[in-house]
């Protein structure tokens, strides 16, 4: 099986892209559905590094979905 091409990065940038466009934030298995056969590992890094960013910005609906758990 050949590793996966998808980091945190990949992660990361999704989620600020889907953020931006909708003021909503993705939850696990909506990026667990974008990026397939990503390594827990880096899904997990990638939504962390996102909630440092993003801190307490408000977001629409009050959904705050990109907590790991």
């Amino acid at each position: 099986m050949q590793p996966s091409c998808w980091t945190r990065w990949s992660v990361y940038e999704y989620m600020k892209h889907r953020f931006v466009r909708t003021g909503r934030v993705p939850n696990k298995s909506e990026l667990l559905e974008e990026l397939p056969d990503i390594d827990q590992t880096e899904l997990i890094e990638g939504m962390a590094e996102f909630r440092l960013i993003l801190g307490d910005w408000p977001i629409a609906g009050g959904d705050r979905s990109c907590s790991p758990r």
